[in-house]
């Protein structure tokens, strides 16, 4: 049977886990969303914009 003491650790033990699994997460996260964005990423960005504008304008 676990003391109230020996479950606080506990609790404590994954809160810290927890929240360096958070920091490194959210650190390799913030590498990922500063790299540029690739050129076939935004000709495809391109060519949906223009395919949904094409297709506005042909159903009005």
């Amino acid at each position: 049977m676990q003391t109230s003491q020996t479950q606080r650790s506990e609790r404590s033990s994954d809160n810290g886990v927890q929240s360096a699994i958070g920091k490194r997460l959210k650190a390799y996260y913030d590498d990922v969303a500063s790299e540029p964005v690739p050129d076939r990423f935004l000709s495809l960005l391109d060519a949906l914009d223009a395919a949904e504008s094409s297709s506005k304008a042909g159903s009005k």
